[in-house]
């Protein structure tokens, strides 16, 4: 199991994954609630690997991380092309409709 954050400057995007890649749980926290709600996701899921974004906005939540006593392997992640990725996610998973459809 992974639990993957997306660290911004006023929230953080969380989403849990199994060994497949399938998403399980997602959600936008508040950035000062991303760090002590960790230890409930490891908990309730058994993760075992913590993907953090290592962007602008990670480099703060890293040193949170770090200084925490989390019982799972953290591994911090480059963004670089990250946006353009999730824009792809999300329009495979919400499908445009009307003239969105012809926007490329």
């Amino acid at each position: 199991m992974i639990i993957a954050i997306d660290p911004g400057r006023e929230k953080c995007g969380l989403a849990v994954l199994d060994k497949e890649g399938r998403v399980l749980e997602r959600k936008i926290l508040p950035r000062k609630e991303a760090v002590p709600a960790l230890p409930a996701y490891i908990a309730k899921y058994g993760l075992s690997t913590l993907v953090v974004g290592k962007g602008s906005f990670g480099k703060e939540l890293e040193k949170e991380i770090l200084k925490s006593d989390l019982s799972a392997n953290v591994i911090f992640v480059s963004e670089k092309y990250s946006t353009l990725e999730a824009r792809k996610l999300y329009w495979q998973e919400n499908k445009p409709k009307g003239l969105w459809q012809l926007v490329p």
